[in-house]
């Protein structure tokens, strides 16, 4: 005898009697009105909504359970002990569950048992589409498929009836659309179930072979038929008009219903087994059918086993169904009206009504300030293997972390990461390390870390201890301290259970401090026995972890190298004008400091800090290839490079010069800088690493092992073009390099002169892009040896790394009548760097504060001329390298600052002097410095037989004139370097203006990464 009770919940007079619920919600409220008495599961999506709403329902004993296994297992026994019991889990939690369910399929239950398993057809939240009706067929165990939340909760409720008349448990199946769909659902009363007495049967319930031998018989002579008869009571017929009929079932139905609204329909509840009368009689009356489900064909075979032959649909055995799809599967066979009159489509927008934009694409990324971020920052730098698991960690895998290896399923991390380790090399064994996060190492992964130390095993295994169930939405487990409702439980300490097991080796893992997380991994993965380093740090979302102040960008420092953007940081961002300008949003930024802590001020990118913890420890060669992940070119950047790494303080806040003083004391004696003793040159740093590649290492261990048939063609073989260059064939790319020059080089080699870069390091580094497969080939220029057409047929993809060769002009009174005298500072150093010093007076005037004017200077020094440089602005706005600067005074330069010309003077047709007139500075101007006004009456002249023009350079865009590429000033790219046209990319000056030779590299870097996405899109 049963007894009812009025829920809690419905006992305020103005409570709905049929709320908006979802299909989880519906499916907790069905079960708790069947009087369940306990609800057991482990979260996952889309299901994990089930149990939270049956726990907040009074009567009821729900818990998250370990894992699936032991949330279905506990739910056995509370079912055989005579109560009801339902168990909840996604569809890959049924594969974890299936050792328990296809046992107590042959034991049977006592009370009540419901098994729920949630599919994800279209995959929205997991790493299969399988399709879950298989198992009810291999189980031998009732399969329930609800369309709709209100029949979802029915379903439930009768789901307990029918598991216990036929002493089986029941699979109750829904999809991804009805366990987060939401409708108007009917509610009743809660019956309270009595418990029925547990009687001891070791035949029925202990399944040894000999039991399992009679109860498998008895399966298919008692339980089949009679579910078989059962079956025909879950059916729903609806007659209707059209050439087609279909049977269907679940989510699908609605599909069939909105298609063809008229249509005659045979809608299943129960799909194993199927109502083998119903199908005959409806075949009979209806004979072109046509079945309509998702995923596998599963009902269509069944249907054409009993000698009926429906309709071929050819829908799709992946993804979800929709409603053109299912209009198109029926429209191949029929004319329009077939299946009854489609329903009407959705009206066209008019041009009066403009279709809205499509809706930016938001990739999924780790939130800001997480600390996962931290130890797959750290998990790159020191280039490990990486077992991932399941968990919103796998995000690690994506750009631009990419430090997730493989990833398969719960658990499997730690064993893939053992089984790894047993056959590769030494060298590559070292590095693999397993990721599992703190519930998953509680569901699957304790068992995996004892086979390793059973095994003898060793290798690294990295929890990231977020304290809670962070992907799914923040449940608890065993580590959290709480249970499913709220209250107070005993918390499982994971270092415990290491140690427990027998691994020796457990330590913290600071995943807040980048530098000290590599060393951790690095130190692990050194070891010969098993360790476990635990990121131990509660997730920011859930606990609303606020680290300080919201970090923001000194734009008069920042490179825009993209360090920070590497991180993947949501509150990291491009501002889009800027073409890959960082700024911080500080509605989202919490203070975390990882970006502060790898912005390093470098023009190229480098990891400069990890890049100082590998000299320290003397590892030159791991060091060379670090900074070769960036910068191919060191020996000449810690030459030429502005080195604004060499701040106090990086354009994040970070007090960076202390931070080296403070790790690297031995560093800070032998690579200190010459102005200030007592701090860290980065460039000396850079440069002595770049001279120890060019010595003991061979470009020929760069070429790729499995060279790509695809081949891009770049012009221009200055650092920009380079870089393009190496950073594609690092990707097995085939490169050619076309350039108007002999020798490539570029700036590098004709603009800059060798006293500043010595052309024996400009070649030994150029070699290593020659062994490593690139090729080049001079003296040929585009537009005139070359055509845009032939390059761009000829070659994958094309990049256009021209440069700045033309020397900008200036407004200057007396220019024309300057026929000798007057000279372009780029043109000057040409010439000298081909050693060409005819025509240089004895008294040179050179007009600029930049590089080019320094090197201008101190050319025509050499060349025997007394030189001033006449800058507008003070010494301190100097765009030049402040060494540079000093270097030329040392040499005999005289620099006058706060001066700009104002005409030139000539005689005869040759300069003989220059008027000038003094400055001084005036408000900030568009650049941010302050600007230079000329003062009144101020005016002088000096004596001077050559003017040259350094103010700035700009590229030459005729040979695109007639191309498709869209040019101005410079070449019209996005922030990745793509252009308009697609197939054609652009780096360096031409295309960014930033003005650097390390700039430029980290262009070409950039544009690199573009070329190869674009050419795995097309297949190549």
């Amino acid at each position: 005898m049963s007894t009812t009770v009025e829920p809690q919940a419905t006992s305020a007079p103005n409570v709905l009697r049929a709320p908006l619920l979802s299909g989880n919600e519906a499916i907790a409220r069905g079960a708790w009105e069947a009087g369940v008495a306990v609800g057991a599961g482990y979260p996952g999506t889309p299901s994990t909504e089930i149990l939270e709403a049956l726990a907040r329902l009074e009567g009821v004993n729900c818990e998250w359970a370990p894992n699936e296994k032991v949330a279905l297992e506990v739910a056995i026994g509370a079912a055989i002990a005579g109560s009801r019991a339902i168990a909840t889990m996604k569809h890959v939690g049924l594969n974890v569950a299936a050792d328990p369910l296809f046992s107590v399929a042959y034991m049977g239950v006592n009370g009540g048992l419901v098994v729920v398993s949630a599919d994800d057809p279209g995959m929205h939240s997991s790493q299969n589409e399988q399709d879950n009706r298989l198992y009810a067929r291999a189980a031998r165990i009732p399969l329930l498929e609800p369309s709709t939340p209100a029949e979802a909760r029915t379903f439930t409720t009768r789901a307990f009836e029918l598991s216990e008349r036929c002493d089986a448990p029941v699979l109750l199946r829904t999809t991804t659309r009805l366990s987060h769909g939401k409708a108007l659902v009917p509610l009743g009363p809660r019956t309270e179930a009595p418990r029925r007495p547990y009687r001891r049967d070791i035949r029925k319930n202990v399944v040894l072979p000999a039991h399992g031998r009679v109860l498998h018989q008895a399966i298919e002579s008692r339980r089949i038929p009679l579910l078989e008869a059962e079956a025909e009571q879950w059916v729903e017929w609806r007659d209707g008009e059209g050439d087609v009929a279909f049977i269907t079932s679940g989510v699908p139905y609605l599909y069939v219903r909105e298609a063809f609204p008229h249509a005659p329909v045979l809608k299943l509840g129960m799909t194993h087994p199927l109502p083998k009368q119903a199908i005959r009689d409806f075949a009979a009356q209806y004979p072109q059918l046509m079945v309509i489900e998702e995923l596998e064909p599963y009902l269509d075979e069944q249907v054409r086993a009993l000698g009926i032959t429906p309709l071929a649909s050819n829908l799709p055995r992946v993804g979800e169904l929709n409603v053109p799809l299912v209009r198109k599967a029926v429209q191949a066979h029929a004319p329009p009206a077939a299946g009854g009159a489609p329903a009407e489509a959705p009206p066209q927008a008019t041009s009066a009504v403009k279709p809205l934009p499509a809706l930016p694409v938001r990739p999924p990324a780790l939130c800001a300030g997480c600390s996962h971020r931290g130890a797959f920052h750290a998990l790159g730098r020191v280039g490990a293997i990486v077992n991932g698991d399941i968990g919103c960690y796998t995000l690690g895998a994506s750009a631009p972390l990419d430090a997730i290896d493989t990833c398969v399923c719960m658990g499997a991390s730690i064993g893939m990461a053992h089984g790894m380790k047993k056959v590769l090399p030494p060298e590559e064994a070292e590095r693999v390390v397993a990721v599992i996060g703190d519930s998953t190492f509680f569901h699957s992964g304790v068992t995996g870390l004892m086979d390793v130390v059973y095994n003898h095993g060793s290798g690294t295994v990295i929890v990231l201890d977020n304290r809670t169930t962070a992907m799914t939405g923040h449940q608890g487990h065993p580590g959290t301290g709480h249970d499913l409702k709220g209250l107070d439980a005993p918390r499982v300490d994971i270092a415990a259970i290491a140690r427990a097991v027998g691994v020796e080796d457990v330590r913290d893992l600071p995943a807040y401090s980048l530098t000290e997380a590599a060393r951790t991994i690095d130190s692990a993965m050194k070891s010969h026995h098993p360790t476990v380093l635990i990121a131990n740090a509660p997730c920011v979302l859930a606990e609303r972890v606020d680290f300080g102040p919201a970090v923001t960008v000194d734009i008069a420092k920042c490179t825009e190298c993209g360090a920070c953007l590497r991180l993947g940081c949501p509150a990291i961002q491009l501002d889009e004008g800027s073409r890959g300008r960082p700024f911080i949003d500080p509605l989202l930024c919490n203070g975390c400091t990882h970006c502060q802590q790898v912005c390093a001020d470098c023009n190229a990118g480098i990891d400069v800090p990890y890049m100082l913890e590998l000299m320290a420890q003397e590892r030159y060669r791991e060091a060379f290839d670090l900074v070769l992940r960036a910068n191919p070119f060191p020996a000449i950047a810690g030459r030429i490079c502005p080195h604004p790494c060499d701040h106090d303080v990086n354009a994040l806040g970070w007090e960076q010069q202390r931070d080296y003083a403070e790790r690297y004391p031995n560093l800070v004696v032998d690579f200190r800088s010459p102005e200030e003793p007592h701090r860290l040159s980065v460039r000396l740093v850079e440069r002595f690493l770049g001279d120890w590649g060019t010595q003991n290492v061979s470009g020929e261990e760069y070429a790729p092992a499995e060279p790509r048939p695809a081949r891009v063609a770049i012009v221009g073989s200055g650092p920009a073009g380079l870089s393009a260059a190496w950073y594609q064939r690092r990707r097995g790319i085939g490169v050619i390099i076309y350039d108007e020059h002999d020798e490539p080089g570029g700036m590098l080699r004709h603009g800059i002169p060798p006293f500043r870069l010595p052309r024996a390091t400009l070649d030994a580094e150029l070699q290593r892009l020659t062994d490593a497969g690139v090729v080049f080939q001079g003296g040929v220029r585009l537009g005139r040896e070359l055509t845009f057409d032939a390059l761009r047929s000829e070659h994958a993809a094309v990049v256009l790394a021209f440069g700045a060769w033309r020397g900008q002009g200036m407004k200057l009174e007396g220019r024309e009548q300057a026929a000798e005298g007057v000279a372009s500072g780029l043109d000057f150093l040409q010439r000298f760097n081909h050693g060409e010093t005819a025509g240089i007076g004895k008294q040179v005037a050179v007009i600029g504060g930049g590089n080019t004017a320094m090197d201008c200077a101190r050319a025509a020094h050499r060349a025997g001329a007394q030189v001033t440089v006449y800058y507008r602005r003070s010494e301190a706005e100097m765009p030049a390298i402040p060494d540079e600067v000093t270097e030329a005074r040392a040499e005999g330069v005289v620099i006058e600052p706060l001066v700009a010309p104002v005409r030139v003077l000539t005689r005869a047709g040759r300069v003989v002097g220059l008027e000038l007139i003094r400055n001084q500075l005036g408000a900030p101007d568009a650049s941010g410095r302050r600007a230079p006004v000329p003062i009144p009456g101020s005016e002088f002249t000096v004596e001077a037989d050559t003017v040259m023009l350094a103010v700035g350079e700009s590229p030459d865009l005729t040979p695109l004139d007639h191309s498709e590429v869209a040019h101005e000033s410079r070449i019209g790219v996005r922030f990745t370097g793509a252009t308009g046209t697609a197939g054609v990319f652009a780096c360096g000056d031409a295309a960014f203006g930033h003005g650097t030779v390390t700039q430029a590299v980290a262009t070409g870097r950039k544009t690199a990464d573009a070329v190869a996405a674009y050419l795995a899109s097309q297949g190549r």
